[in-house]
């Protein structure tokens, strides 16, 4: 049985003030080129998760064919 979720906590006060500044003031801290090397290793991985289910699917359908004969 899933346990219940808690409520989330809510800021009040100083500290609450201080964490809606540091919101405000947020910069992305990924350069542009570091963003290349990311999507370029994602897009690797989305590939290689393609290969491997064209694969599990082509060995299904060899186990199928096999079953059928």
């Amino acid at each position: 049985m899933a346990r219940p979720i808690r409520e989330t906590p809510i800021l009040f006060g100083e500290d609450g003030k201080r964490f809606e500044e540091k919101m405000r003031n947020a910069k992305c801290t990924v350069t542009p080129e570091q963003y290349a090397v990311m999507y370029s290793h994602y897009k690797s991985v989305l590939a290689s998760l393609e290969r491997g289910e064209t694969a599990r699917k082509t060995r299904l359908a060899q186990r199928v064919g096999a079953i059928a004969k």
